[in-house]
């Protein structure tokens, strides 16, 4: 009797969710560039839908399609720890860019446009995304009435489908050549195929700095019969892992949006998410920042609402990246090092774990390839299971054994040889701190606890134990008198900053158990009293994260409406500057990168259901807005760690009802904080 109420209650709370299966992005055309497209992939495969008039553009990618090169000075004598350590120590700026800044990089690269010309008479009215197929329609004025086409991606399949019906046709079909490649030297010329059921391109992948070529690259558009349909096994599967239903149908739409894109773009067997993930841009240019995998916080916020969301085998595919390219990580560590054990994780890098070169503190030191583990070790901790705890470990070790190259031990206290705060300081010689940094702090703490809970989960008190030992190892917290988290040990920030490195104890890290003498809200206040000036867009999500943390619901929807209005383009990707130009940053550029939408989705799950280590409690709707105040608002099947499923709904006039569905394999049942 009291399973089958339980599941009376779930089932009524369920039926009040969003489950993705309305309309996501809904555009009236023209849509004019590549960044307010429709975003369609199954994992591999990318495509962006946009156009107007008489034009129909299909811009595809390849999660894997990299120019894969090794930068030219990695092979200098010079390019070591100890070469970097001596030019700091020397404020030798000069000779530290031309050492370790500069030279090819890998970088990935853009795939291919295609434009259809519809036939006369034909012109293109809407575009639209539907969540439940993840299929885009596109809406066509003919004589005869409004069309429509269907475009989607199959499972695995490199080609896009496309249902052309009755009353529409193309008067031509041409795949236009980017310039982008002309700079990198050495590409052979694209291949195009045209026909009445398909238009083919393929390209060479560069595999080495010797100018050999590897897998062609090879995307396209296969046109379907008039009574195609859009089959996959995967999206069902996806839309049924969670939802959430909040009374704001702007947050809505950005929420299930996110939710979307890691389904389009992260998923098992196929390379994580990088800057820019499947929809590389299509400006004839090649993507900012080498659209490389950026692990000083991008990597990090791009996967932050898997885990609650139930999508870990995105997180588990983000994970599997990194353990399978351990013998690049290995050389990284032995080039570094001279010849040094262990591994580390290239800072900034490309799809072979390539280092991508530039900025210093943030390209070379092994502290953010850490921050990269700790965040996918979420995988694990939303479904903890013995074989992920052992791999998770095997791979930890390595890094923890690269790590032992990069400090000293003084009176007991682990010191970094180099120290710095993403990105404090930009390039200049400032760049690098007194050690160890807050940033560095956060990171390493929470390093050694999961490994110490690793080996626990594998059976090994005494590793766990040894690991255990290592946290506090790495000196006192950085906080002033009134508990105001710095930077580093009397440094305090005292300047608008767009990333808030040194909160990380606050958000995500909460793994770190809290210290003395530190107030996250004082450090929350202190960052945010300095104005938004120079954040970006994902600052935003980041603040919404921390506000929701502290219980400030107010806050958090303030900053994630900010996010939502402001930084995002017309089909809801981060474009990290403020569009409205109102001032609330002075970043008005457009660049599209990831990171800020998850980083908002994990910002409205905080606000919805928290979890608290140290405890091992949690709370149902902890920071909600008084703009929600008599309004529903519930959610479905969010994860605690430990992968347990919760159910929630609050009613208008206030009454919470929840179901817990506890996990028999966590060994713990966490508690509901009174």
């Amino acid at each position: 009797m009291k399973n089958t109420c339980f599941a009376l209650i779930a089932a009524a709370l369920s039926a009040s969710t969003s489950t993705n299966g309305d309309t996501l992005i809904d555009l009236e055309a023209p849509v004019s560039s590549w960044e307010d497209g429709i975003p369609l992939g199954n994992g591999g495969a990318g495509a962006l839908v946009w156009g107007g008039g008489d034009t129909l553009n299909i811009t595809l990618d390849r999660a894997d399609f990299w120019h894969n090169v090794v930068p030219s000075r990695y092979d200098s004598p010079d390019f070591t720890w100890d070469t970097l350590v001596d030019t700091v120590a020397k404020k030798d700026d000069a000779r530290r860019r031309e050492i370790f800044d500069k030279g090819e990089s890998a970088t990935k690269l853009p795939g291919v446009r295609l434009v259809l010309k519809l036939a006369p008479g034909l012109s293109i009215r809407r575009f639209r995304l539907d969540g439940a197929s993840a299929a885009a329609t596109v809406v066509v004025a003919t004589p005869g009435g409004d069309r429509e086409i269907l475009a989607w991606f199959d499972d695995g399949d490199k080609l896009l489908s496309m249902r052309v019906p009755e009353g529409v046709a193309f008067a031509s079909k041409e795949f236009v050549k980017n310039q982008s490649f002309a700079k990198l030297g050495g590409y052979p010329e694209a291949e195009v195929e045209y026909a009445d059921a398909k238009a083919m391109y393929r390209r060479a992948r560069r595999a080495g700095a010797d100018n050999r070529f590897d897998t062609d690259f090879e995307a396209g558009v296969r046109f379907r019969a008039a009574d195609a349909r859009p089959r996959s096994e995967f999206w069902p599967r996806f839309n049924a892992k969670s939802a959430v239903s909040i009374p704001d149908a702007d947050m809505q739409r950005m929420y299930d949006i996110a939710m979307y894109l890691y389904g389009a773009g992260a998923r098992a067997g196929h390379a994580p998410l990088a800057l820019q993930g499947l929809w590389t841009a299509d400006n004839g240019q090649l993507p900012p920042w080498h659209g490389d995998y950026h692990n000083d916080l991008n990597t990090e916020m791009t996967y932050w609402a898997a885990g609650p969301a139930g999508h870990i085998e995105a997180l588990e595919a983000f994970a599997d990246f990194y353990i399978e390219r351990l013998p690049e990580c290995r050389e990284f560590c032995r080039k570094i090092f001279k010849g040094g054990d262990g591994a580390v994780i290239p800072p900034t890098m490309g799809y072979a774990a390539q280092p991508i070169l530039g900025w210093t503190a943030y390209t070379i030191p092994p502290i953010h390839g850490i921050w990269a583990y700790n965040t996918f070790c979420d995988a694990w901790d939303y479904d903890p299971t013995p074989e992920k705890a052992a791999k998770y470990l095997a791979f930890g070790r390595e890094l923890a054994a690269g790590l032992e190259h990069s400090w000293k031990v003084v009176d007991g206290v682990r010191r970094l040889e180099l120290s710095c705060s993403p990105e404090v300081g930009d390039n200049r010689n400032e760049c690098f701190l007194n050690a160890n940094s807050s940033y560095e702090r956060a990171i390493l703490n929470s390093f050694y606890i999961w490994l110490s809970r690793f080996a626990e989960a594998c059976g090994d008190k005494e590793e766990s134990k040894k690991w255990r030992g290592h946290v506090g190892t790495f000196g006192p917290p950085n906080a002033t008198k009134d508990g105001v988290l710095e930077i580093s040990r009397g440094k305090p920030l005292t300047f608008t900053h767009r990333h808030a490195s040194h909160l990380l104890q606050v958000f995500p890290l909460v793994n770190v158990p809290p210290e003395a003498g530190v107030d996250f809200q004082k450090s929350i206040d202190q960052w945010e009293s300095l104005g938004t000036g120079l954040w970006c867009g994902y600052s935003f999500s980041w603040a919404g994260c921390f506000e929701a943390r502290l219980g400030r619901g107010d806050r958090a929807h303030r900053y994630l409406k900010d996010f939502q209005r402001a930084f995002v383009s017309r089909n809801g990707f981060h474009v990290n500057g403020d569009q409205t130009k109102s001032g609330l940053s002075r970043f008005t550029y457009r660049p599209f990168t990831l990171e800020g939408n998850f980083g908002y989705a994990r910002g409205i799950q905080e606000m919805l259901l928290s979890y608290d280590p140290a405890t091992n409690s949690y709370r149902l709707f902890p920071a909600l807005p008084k703009a929600w105040d008599g309004k529903k608002v519930s959610f479905r099947d969010l994860r605690l760690p430990g992968g347990h499923r919760v159910t929630a709904k609050r009613m208008a006039d206030g009454t919470v009802t929840h179901v817990l569905v506890a996990n028999p394999d966590a060994g713990f049942v966490p508690k509901l904080a009174k």
